[in-house]
């Protein structure tokens, strides 16, 4: 059974029937999201028994938009740990600091949220081909997600795309083809191919659903704490699609009295230096974010050059007293390192930019010390390796006893 009542346009207003495939056709830019009878979930859903359920984002299955849980598309994916990180916190003066590991998904990142749940109500309403733009990381999760469910996929990948991202696309039969021109030039490629084949676009904020697996992060975010709401959230931000769903999360949480009701905690963005157009129109007072022309990041995640929750994003930084950080690719790289050294947790270096967000904030004190603080790893630096330096490693043969350094 589906708690699930219509779909509306967080701007205009605007409701649509949730039961047929909807694309977001808002001009005003607008979120589409899915809506629930929240009062009757309160009534049937007592919070005890989430604890009780599955050890993934299926524990959630009450608050999300499936006819038919018993037919989910899933690999296990979700309820992550989220780890106690106070060797950092020392380092970084932070008293209460916690890593909630995304890498743990079935393919390495939190795409797999998305895709899980999206790909599950796609089946349920008929779709059979689904395409999109990808830096690489949601084309690995949807292509492994299709072939799971029997979709067809079509991923359009950067040409610096992840070998391990691009294997997982490729092994999983998607039709994986790579753009050798800019990347801001693929969503409009995306978007003339699926008008041309009738295929379903499932690009960032195209369509509802994939916000509804992602916003299971902010649900377990306030589980894990003891149904209670962190003092803020770093997030490495591309498109902005994650951000918003956990803060989306968040809100559900309260109006169900799950939660207490309280101001929500500050978003903290994190974005590359050499891609950041959330931060610069943070610095600049503006409510949307201009073209990114040019590119100057690791390959991997956070090279959304026109990022389409812009408008959304920058009006939760606002709202919660948060702010917005770039980071170089040098900061990431040892961000990443100090992560591993200090505790044992090997993030994507994307996802190293929210330790370096976090010092910035402290240093500029829109954090406190005794703030709780949550940073998001998105992805395991597994899906990354080719990106970090060789290790220089001591070598040694048989007859050599080892010695200590």
């Amino acid at each position: 059974m589906s708690y699930l009542t219509h779909l509306q346009c967080t701007t205009c207003g605007t409701r649509l029937p949730a039961d047929r495939p909807q694309i977001n056709s808002c001009a005003d830019g607008g979120i589409l999201e899915a809506r629930y009878d929240l009062d009757q979930i309160r009534r049937d859903v007592p919070r005890g028994s989430i604890e009780t359920g599955p050890s993934s984002l299926w524990r959630y299955g009450a608050l999300l938009p499936i006819d038919d849980l018993s037919n989910r598309v899933s690999l296990s994916e979700g309820w992550t740990p989220m780890l106690p990180a106070s060797a950092l916190a020392a380092t970084v003066g932070c008293s209460s600091l916690f890593i909630k590991d995304e890498g743990r998904n079935p393919s390495g990142t939190f795409k797999d949220r998305g895709a899980a749940v999206a790909v599950t109500r796609m089946r349920e309403l008929g779709v059979t081909t689904v395409a999109h733009n990808s830096s690489g990381n949601a084309a690995a999760s949807w292509g492994m997600y299709a072939a799971r469910a029997g979709l067809r996929c079509v991923n359009l990948v950067p040409d610096d795309v992840l070998p391990s991202s691009l294997q997982q696309s490729v092994l999983a039969g998607a039709q994986t083809i790579m753009l050798t021109d800019e990347w801001r030039f693929g969503g409009a490629l995306i978007a003339d191919a699926v008008k041309s084949h009738g295929w379903f676009n499932i690009g960032t904020l195209k369509e509802p659903y994939r916000l509804e697996g992602k916003k299971t992060m902010g649900y377990e975010i306030c589980e894990q704490l003891g149904w209670k709401l962190p003092d803020a959230v770093v997030y490495p931000t591309g498109g902005g699609l994650g951000a918003i769903a956990i803060y989306k999360g968040f809100r559900e949480l309260m109006a169900l009295g799950w939660i207490e009701e309280g101001p929500l905690p500050k978003l903290i963005v994190s974005q590359y230096e050499g891609c950041a157009p959330i931060v610069r129109a943070f610095q600049q007072g503006k409510d949307k974010a201009e073209t990114w022309e040019t590119l100057d990041v690791l390959p991997g995640g956070l090279k959304s050059t026109t990022p389409p929750g812009d408008r959304a994003v920058l009006e939760i930084l606002r709202n919660t007293g948060g702010s917005a950080y770039t980071a170089t690719n040098d900061e990431a790289i040892d961000a990443a390192t100090q992560f591993v050294r200090m505790e044992g947790v090997f993030p994507c270096p994307e996802s190293a930019t929210t330790l370096v967000a976090l010092k910035k904030a402290l240093a500029d004190g829109t954090l406190d010390g005794d703030a709780t603080v949550i940073l998001l790893s998105t992805g395991s630096g597994l899906k990354s390796v080719d990106v970090f330096p060789t290790p220089e490693v001591a070598k040694t043969d048989a007859n050599t006893p080892l010695a200590p350094r």
